[in-house]
């Protein structure tokens, strides 16, 4: 996680500066400007808005209540206070700044990158600006851009920690992790008590595979700052990716304190079950959460509740409403609304879906994976057996990326061309991939590889495909989740830095026992990755996993 940008740090918020009213009572102005420096913010306010009223064209007192705003979060006063500051005084960068800030915050990145370009034009050598720049260019999908900004801000001034931080995130996402490394050491050198240095160090030795030492700086983060979330949420990912599901599942429950103000439990009046309430002939609404992948992959642990006796009312996504009916252990699948409204249910508990492993206590020996727990519906599958055809040999599903919204979306994908160029000809390809663009049509259609198009509406359209396919190849989305879930051979290849599920090393998967793995060796390597699955391909061996 970057360092998030205000428009600087307590210590100098008192930049100096015209008092812009001659007549503005200058005693109250410093003792404001002190109980600010000190982190008394509310008393500081408090004077300052006083002043404010009796000179409402002050400059610095609009400013730094703005500034204030910002501190405590309250980002759109922050706003108003920062353009009513910039109409006095339109040349002032440090306002420019704290409107930037408070844009960023709103995830307003355009706009706060359009204030710190201004702030940059009135004072080319303001390193916060540079710094803050980099955050909102990054948050814009602009990294080369980004890294250049914040390397700007270091070349002013090379004693921001929050500036090494930001380098380090930046150059982890370039996969340069020894540099990010480094970056993180340059700003605990500075702050040796900046726990996020220490969390975001350990996000580095994390996607190293160092997991011991990744630990300790999750543990050396929460030592200076015991409730910050984002440790708790890392340490969990940490525990589960070593296969320690019994120390991690505890901690995986910070992941809503982390993401959002808190858990989707929407209906507050029923009380949530965590394993150890008896269920025969009660109603047990399961929210399904995340990804549409960790909605298929936890789903198996409605049977184990239905078992007990639970009646089990379902809350899932639309796409995979006609999947989830035929999970055994459903009794209702509700329609999660896409507003985030909850529906009226009777129930007598509620549980979040993947709270489940948590509630059943579950360990990398205890995982219930049957070979198969999905299955597609009868008249989809006839429909789409006339729609492939007759079989003219062995038929591969093939995905080549997946869901844009996820935050490693771009390092597990693999260009289609790339995936193509090692595919041998001797087998009928099918794409399985969701809306692909009109250039990867073309390349699909010039490699004889069947598309289906607009034809698949739904999973339950994709499941009668999977449930078809000898193999499906898929990089690491949904549908890997899904053909591993129908019982249908997957092999699944996987990025450098692995998701937690996956464990390191193993080439089989723990939970889905026909999925086998790939891994690339050095980030960024799908040709070395490619090459094993176009040998695997061609071999004999190859017919253990059903083809």
């Amino acid at each position: 996680m970057e360092h998030t940008p205000h428009s600087r740090t307590r210590a100098d918020a008192d930049p100096g500066g015209p008092l812009h009213a001659a007549s503005l009572d200058k005693q109250n102005f410093a003792q404001a400007t002190v109980l600010m420096q000190q982190g008394q913010l509310q008393e500081a306010q408090a004077i300052y808005q006083d002043l404010l009223q009796k000179h409402p064209n002050n400059f610095e007192c609009t400013r730094r209540l703005g500034w204030i705003a910002l501190q405590n979060g309250d980002y759109a006063r922050a706003v108003d206070y920062g353009c009513r500051a910039i109409e006095i005084d339109p040349q002032s960068a440090p306002a420019h700044i704290d409107l930037g800030s408070a844009m960023y915050n709103l995830g307003h990145y355009e706009a706060s990158l359009e204030c710190l370009d201004l702030a940059i034009a009135r004072d080319d050598t303001a390193a916060q600006a540079h710094n803050n720049r980099a955050l909102a260019l990054k948050a814009l999908g602009k990294t080369e851009a980004a890294l250049a900004s914040v390397q700007k801000a270091l070349a002013l001034d090379a004693d921001q920690a929050q500036a090494w931080l930001n380098l380090g995130t930046l150059q982890r996402q370039l996969d340069q992790h020894e540099d990010a490394l480094a970056s993180y050491d340059r700003a605990l050198a500075l702050q040796p008590t900046y726990a996020q240095a220490h969390l975001n160090r350990g996000n580095v030795l994390q996607d190293l595979g160092r997991l011991e030492e990744a630990l300790a700086q999750f543990d050396q983060a929460l030592a200076l700052e015991p409730g910050i979330a984002q440790a708790n949420w890392n340490k969990a990912i940490a525990l589960l990716l070593g296969g320690n599901y019994s120390a991690a599942w505890p901690l995986y429950e910070w992941r809503w304190v982390n993401h959002r103000p808190s858990a989707p439990t929407r209906h507050a009046r029923l009380p949530v079950w965590d394993g150890s309430a008896p269920l025969a002939g009660k109603t047990l609404l399961v929210q399904s959460e995340q990804g549409l992948g960790d909605t298929i992959q936890f789903c198996r642990y409605i049977r184990l509740l239905a078992a007990q006796g639970a009646h089990v009312v379902f809350e899932v996504d639309p796409a995979l409403v006609k999947v989830m009916e035929a999970v055994e252990g459903v009794s209702q699948v509700a329609l999660k609304s896409a507003s985030g409204q909850a529906p009226s249910i009777a129930a007598d508990y509620q549980v979040l879906l993947m709270s489940l492993p948590l509630c059943f206590k579950t360990t990398v020996d205890t995982i219930p994976a049957p070979a198969k727990y999905l299955e597609a519906a009868p008249e989809h599958l006839n429909r789409w057996r006339q729609r492939l055809g007759h079989r003219r040999g062995k038929r591969i599903g093939l995905v080549w990326r997946g869901n844009p919204q996820h935050q490693n979306d771009a390092k597990r994908n693999i260009p289609l061309d790339q995936l193509l160029a090692c595919l041998p000809p001797d087998f009928e390809y099918v794409s399985l991939q969701f809306r692909p663009s009109m250039q990867e049509q073309q390349a699909l259609a010039a490699h004889g590889v069947l598309h289906t198009g607009d034809e698949v509406s739904d999973f339950a359209d994709t499941a009668a495909i999977c449930e078809q396919l000898d193999l499906v190849i898929s990089v690491d989305t949904s549908v890997a989740h899904l053909s591993g879930a129908l019982g249908v051979p997957c092999w699944v290849l996987l990025a450098f830095s692995p998701d937690w599920r996956w464990l390191l090393q193993r080439k089989d998967c723990v939970w889905y026992p026909k999925t086998r793995v790939y891994r690339q060796p050095q980030p960024g390597r799908w040709d070395v990755v490619m090459q094993e699955v176009a040998h695997d391909l061609q071999r004999p061996a190859a017919s253990a996993t059903g083809l």
